[in-house]
C-alpha cells in the first residue's frame, strides 16, 4: 500500500483492480504509466498528459477478464493472442512457440502470462520507484524490473536484472514489445532508428506481406516489385499489408517514433550490448484471419537479444544469449515522450533527446 497518498508531484496508485486484476499507476505532472500486475506487469497505458496522448495500441479484442475467459480449445502456440490487449509486454524466454530442454513454451514465452510481485522502494514528490519481480514456472529464471519516475521529466526509467536460478547454463531470447496505435499512429509518422540493415521475416509472415521472405536491404529502403518502399514512413490503415522485419547493425540502442506535424513522439533507449536487434512489426489495416481479421492498425518496435522469432532457430544461428548457473544479466531502458521536435538524432538513457 502506498504510504503517502497525494495528488501532486510524483505519485503511485497501487490499491486498484481493473477487470479483476491488480493495477499499478506511476505518474508525475507530465506522464502517467499503468501496469497490469496480474498479467505480465504489462504496461497498458503510457500517457503524455499535456497533450492527452496515449501512445500505446489497443487491440480490437480489448482486455479480457481472466475469470470470464476460457479458450474454446488449446492452441499449439499458446493463449497469448487470445488475451493480447495491445500495450507493452516483456517477452521471455522466447519469441515464437518452442520446446526447449523438455519445456513447451507458447508464443512470447512465460513472463507475460504470469502475475508479478510489487514493492514500493521510494515514494516522494520528487521521485518514485517500484520493484517488480516474477519467477518463471517452466524455466529456471527470476526477473526483476525496477521502474522510476522523477519530477519534471517525461520519462520512465527501467532497470532490470535477469538471473538463472539453476546450476545449468541456460539459453534464452529476451525482448520488449511496445506496440503503438491510433490516434497517435497515423500516416506520415516517422521512425528514426540508427539501423544499417533490415531483414524480412522468413517464411512469409502474413498473407498480406509485401516483402520477399528473407529479403535483406539497406535500411530504410526495401524493394517491392522493383520499386523502393521507405519503411521509416508510417502508412495509413489503407496501406493494406503487414510485416515482421528485423533491424540489424544498430550503431546505438535507441529509436524515436515521431509525428513531425504535431512535433510529438515516443522515444526508447537501451543498452545495445544486451539488445542488439530491433524487431519491427507493422500491420497497416490488412491482416486476414485470426486474430485480427483485418482490424489492426499497429506498429511495434521491439528491442531484442536475438533473431529470428524462435529460440531454437536463434540457437542454430548463434543469436541466442546464455547465462551460466547462478549468473545475472542487467539492462537499463528509458522510455520518454518527445515534444517540440520534427526530427530526432539520439535518444539517451537519461531521457534527453538530441
Amino acid at each position: 500500500m502506498n504510504a503517502e497518498p497525494r495528488h501532486f508531484g510524483c505519485r503511485i496508485t497501487d490499491d486498484l483492480l481493473y477487470k479483476g486484476m491488480r493495477v499499478l499507476f506511476l505518474e508525475n505532472e507530465l506522464i502517467r504509466v499503468g501496469l497490469l500486475l496480474d498479467k505480465g506487469a504489462d504496461i497498458f497505458q503510457w500517457i503524455h498528459k499535456p497533450t492527452d496522448t496515449d501512445f500505446l495500441w489497443r487491440s480490437p479484442n480489448g482486455l479480457l477478464r481472466p475469470d470470464r475467459f476460457t479458450p474454446t480449445t488449446a492452441s499449439s502456440s499458446g493463449a497469448f493472442l487470445d488475451s493480447y490487449h495491445g500495450g507493452w509486454q516483456e517477452i521471455f524466454p522466447g519469441g515464437g512457440p518452442v520446446e526447449y530442454h523438455g519445456a513447451e513454451l507458447g508464443l512470447h514465452g512465460e513472463v507475460t502470462s504470469l502475475g508479478w510481485d510489487a514493492e514500493i522502494l521510494e515514494d516522494r514528490p520528487e521521485r518514485i520507484a517500484v520493484r517488480l519481480a516474477v519467477r518463471c514456472v517452466r524455466t529456471p529464471f527470476h526477473l526483476e524490473r525496477t521502474l522510476r519516475i522523477e519530477r519534471g521529466i517525461p520519462a520512465l526509467f527501467i532497470d532490470e536484472a535477469l538471473t538463472n536460478l539453476s546450476p545449468e547454463p541456460q539459453e534464452f531470447m529476451w525482448g520488449h514489445h511496445p506496440a503503438f496505435g491510433a490516434p497517435f499512429l497515423q500516416e506520415g509518422v516517422r521512425l528514426f532508428v540508427p539501423a544499417g540493415k533490415g531483414q524480412a521475416h522468413s517464411p512469409l509472415f502474413l498473407a498480406s506481406s509485401r516483402l520477399q521472405p528473407g529479403l535483406e536491404f539497406d535500411w530504410p529502403l526495401a524493394s517491392v516489385d522493383g520499386q523502393p518502399l521507405d519503411l521509416s514512413v508510417v502508412q495509413g490503415p489503407q496501406g493494406g499489408f503487414g510485416e515482421l522485419i528485423y533491424l540489424k547493425e544498430l550503431s546505438a540502442g535507441w529509436y524515436a517514433l515521431l509525428d513531425p506535424r504535431k512535433q510529438l513522439g515516443f522515444g526508447l533507449a537501451w543498452q545495445k550490448e544486451v539488445f542488439p536487434y530491433l524487431w519491427f512489426w507493422l500491420v497497416y489495416g490488412k491482416a486476414p484471419g485470426y486474430p485480427w481479421y483485418d482490424r489492426a492498425y499497429v506498429v511495434a518496435l521491439e528491442p531484442w537479444t536475438g533473431i529470428p522469432n524462435n529460440l531454437n532457430q536463434a540457437i542454430e544461428l548463434g543469436n541466442q544469449t546464455q547465462l551460466k548457473g547462478g549468473e545475472t544479466i542487467r539492462v537499463s531502458l528509458t522510455a520518454t515522450a518527445i515534444t517540440g521536435r520534427n526530427t530526432v538524432c539520439q535518444v539517451n538513457l537519461d531521457g534527453s533527446i538530441a
